[in-house]
């Protein structure tokens, strides 16, 4: 990756985490439902950089927010870290499997998605019998509602700063 790139990887890395730390602040009538605020800069970065280095991305943030918001090594950072992970692979499925046809909105959702199962399957494994059937279609809704708002302020995003490198290249 050039200079550029890593610096435009570096600069979504950051937004990200301070947009963590701002969704981490906001009540939420159920731990799972966040909006989702730092996947504005993964989805950018899965268009731009792909699978790997949203990957890197999301695992970085996942853990700075923990650090900043005193969570590190609780059952908080095991249910973000899969669901980081899980939402950077699913999006980054798609955009490989079918680069053309999702729009942002569309990998947004599959990656909010993919994030709210994977904490749903973690937290099933660290309180069995947590009764999870019975919010599971609530937050896949959540999921699929938040994802689009946020891969629609992602694309707002790159249509407000077309000056900005990583912005322009990923609107493609």
């Amino acid at each position: 990756m050039s200079d550029t790139g890593n610096r435009d990887l570096t600069i979504l890395i950051l937004t990200a985490t301070a947009l963590g730390v701002v969704d981490s602040l906001i009540p939420r009538p159920v731990p799972f439902m966040k909006l989702g605020l730092a996947n504005v800069a993964a989805v950018i970065a899965v268009v731009r950089y792909g699978f790997l280095k949203t990957l890197e991305l999301n695992l970085f943030r996942a853990f700075a927010v923990a650090l900043i918001t005193g969570l590190l090594a609780t059952p908080s950072f095991l249910l973000s870290i899969s669901g980081a992970a899980a939402s950077a692979t699913a999006m980054g499925l798609l955009r490989k499997l079918q680069p053309d046809r999702f729009s942002m909105a569309g990998l947004s959702a599959a990656g909010a998605v993919a994030s709210l199962w994977a904490q749903l399957l973690v937290a099933s494994l660290i309180l069995p019998g947590l009764p999870l059937q019975n919010i599971v279609l609530l937050l896949t809704l959540w999921g699929v509602i938040s994802g689009v708002a946020i891969g629609l302020l992602a694309q707002k995003a790159m249509g407000r700063n077309p000056d900005i490198e990583v912005l322009r290249k990923a609107g493609g």
